[in-house]
């Protein structure tokens, strides 16, 4: 009695379909080498003309850093959030101990729960000629006082 062939067909089942699971990874994967070239040829500027897209809650303010935790705003002394970002007028971002001491034009929006700046964007000339609040009128003034 030889009872060997069951566990000799089970090899062999789970050969083929070791074989037929490389053959569709090896499919996948030739398919997926075509997508850098896609992704190279797709734009993707945030930044396209003379103005950026603001968020809407952002205010209007004269930003100068004291310190990597500590600015003011028009005047106004407030916090900079851990995860400040400063945005240069290239959208970049940049170091806030760049620019330490220095009087810039941003939009800024803060932070609701803690109170402190999140993020600003240094406006470039047709940036800071467009009419945006300011923390010290309308709507916005009873929200910061």
């Amino acid at each position: 009695m030889n009872r060997c062939t069951t566990p000799h067909t089970t090899h062999l089942r789970l050969r083929r379909a070791t074989r037929a699971s490389l053959a569709a990874l090896a499919l996948a994967l030739g398919g997926i080498s075509a997508l850098p070239s896609l992704a190279q040829t797709a734009t993707f500027a945030p930044f396209q003309g003379p103005v950026r897209a603001f968020p809407p809650q952002a205010l209007r303010g004269d930003l100068v850093v004291t310190s990597t935790s500590q600015a003011t705003i028009d005047g106004q002394s407030v916090g900079l959030a851990p995860a400040f970002k400063l945005y240069n007028p290239r959208n970049t971002t940049i170091r806030p101990n760049t620019v330490l001491g220095q009087k810039l034009t941003v939009n800024y929006v803060i932070e609701k729960t803690s109170g402190r700046v999140h993020a600003a964007w240094i406006l470039n000339s047709e940036e800071a000629a467009l009419k945006r609040d300011r923390a010290d009128n309308g709507f916005w003034s009873g929200l910061f006082k």
